[in-house]
């Protein structure tokens, strides 16, 4: 997804993390995949932005306590147990899914891969993100207003699940989308 990012922000070191480079992808966590994220900031430049899209937005939210980054970015995350709630009867499995056969068709020019269904299993539990530590900018759609934006973005330095004290109320049409897309700035 972030590939080619570095050549539209000269100056700025694009690091772009992939989340299946290391664990199987069978049997990789969530926690594996926030681990992903962590080893490599320690050794870049700071000040440091995470960003984040879908699952990796969630990835983001959970390792940005152990990174301390500047700011975070995210893109319609999946929302942390504070928002979505806790259901610790969901099985945990370990295999792969195909995502457009769960979710529907990515973006034009945004390829899938299978995912890990523990990682899955996981979200769909609950994942607890219940404070974010730094300004944030949570992007998200029409589709799911409030579990991927407003509720996210009251995370910041309080209890999930209240609306942030400010926000920016842009939207734009953003190509291979079919949806607007509404930005919110915390901090």
């Amino acid at each position: 997804m972030f590939e080619g990012w570095a050549e539209p922000f000269p100056g700025v070191a694009v690091e772009a993390v992939d989340l299946q480079a290391g664990p199987e992808v069978g049997r990789a966590s969530m926690s594996d995949y926030a681990d992903a994220v962590v080893a490599p900031a320690a050794s870049l430049p700071r000040p440091l932005t995470l960003l984040g899209w879908s699952m990796g937005g969630l990835v983001a939210l959970m390792a940005a306590e152990r990174v301390r980054p500047r700011t975070l970015v995210v893109l319609e995350p999946s929302p942390p147990g504070e928002v979505q709630g806790f259901d610790p009867v969901v099985p945990l499995v370990e295999g792969t899914f195909d995502p457009e056969e769960v979710y529907g068709p990515f973006p034009t020019g945004i390829r899938s891969r299978p995912e890990s269904s523990l990682a899955r299993a996981e979200r769909k539990r609950g994942i607890s993100v219940a404070t974010l530590p730094c300004p944030s900018l949570v992007v998200h759609g029409d589709e799911f207003p409030v579990d991927r934006g407003t509720a996210i973005a009251s995370c910041t330095d309080r209890t999930c699940g209240t609306s942030p004290d400010s926000t920016t109320g842009a939207s734009s049409s953003t190509p291979g989308f079919r949806q607007r897309w509404r930005l919110i700035w915390t901090g």
